[in-house]
């Protein structure tokens, strides 16, 4: 029987004490569950919705509207609307597509660039649970989470992981 960890809590149900794979699971669960809380937090202090946050963390270059929605999972017409708040904000920027005039790509803009580096830096000293590693341990911790992040074909053995260089 399954018990309640706190609202929107995921928790595994068929959970077996001792078995390592449910406890790594259990234990990732529980981290990007307390990290969602600061990504939350963040965001929220900038006004940002979580949607939006997210927008703005992952735009690298400029993005079409319809590979944006592919990427956050999220219907064409949800974007749009998260990206007329961003633009309304000056934020994000739209520009035509220099090989298809019909196809916008998102950018961001000086300000919103400003805001994504105070967001990741306000993100990583919420971190305070790697401070409880030495070096050498967050160095195998970040070798393991780049090994086990990796994209596999279906089927693929995990052995074929090097660690992050």
């Amino acid at each position: 029987m399954g018990h309640i960890q706190g609202p929107g809590r995921p928790v595994l149900r068929r959970r077996q004490p001792g078995n390592v794979d449910h406890d790594i699971i259990d234990l990732l669960l529980r981290f990007m569950d307390s990290f969602k809380d600061q990504f939350v937090a963040v965001t929220g202090a900038h006004d940002l919705t979580l949607p939006q946050g997210h927008l703005i963390l992952t735009l690298d270059e400029p993005v079409s509207m319809r590979d944006i929605a592919a990427g956050m999972g999220y219907d064409a017409s949800h974007i749009t609307s998260l990206v007329d708040q961003l633009e309304a904000r000056q934020l994000v920027e739209r520009r035509a597509d220099p090989t298809d005039r019909r196809v916008k790509r998102i950018a961001v803009t000086p300000r919103g660039d400003a805001l994504r580096d105070r967001m990741e830096d306000e993100l990583l000293a919420t971190m305070l649970p790697l401070g409880q590693l030495d070096d050498d341990q967050r160095l195998q911790l970040r070798d393991l989470l780049a090994a086990i992040s990796r994209p596999r074909a279906v089927g693929a053995v995990a052995a074929d992981a090097a660690p992050f260089t």
